[in-house]
């Protein structure tokens, strides 16, 4: 599921997957470089697209959010605050 939604000072892009979701010990590190969780069974994982996302983020001013839970689903948001996305268009 992909979705936005406003409030008074942002606007926040969803994305949201129903895959194998992520332990809740887990999500503190997610944006680390490298890191690729405690579940081994990711053999391909590189943990590098969560860096890169946050670091990406930070560079333009937004926030990068995520919440998981095991064995059902990933959210991670964007949010744009409405200073930064008027300026973009």
């Amino acid at each position: 599921m992909i979705d936005t939604s406003e409030n008074k000072d942002n606007v926040v892009l969803t994305i949201k997957d129903n895959g194998c979701g992520i332990q809740a010990s887990d999500l503190v590190r997610v944006f680390e470089n490298g890191f690729t969780g405690s579940d081994r069974t990711k053999s391909q994982s590189t943990g590098i697209g969560l860096y890169l996302s946050k670091k990406i983020c930070k560079k333009l001013g937004l926030k990068i959010k995520i919440d998981s839970k095991y064995k059902l689903w990933t959210e991670v948001q964007i949010i744009y605050p409405k200073s930064n996305f008027n300026k973009m268009n």
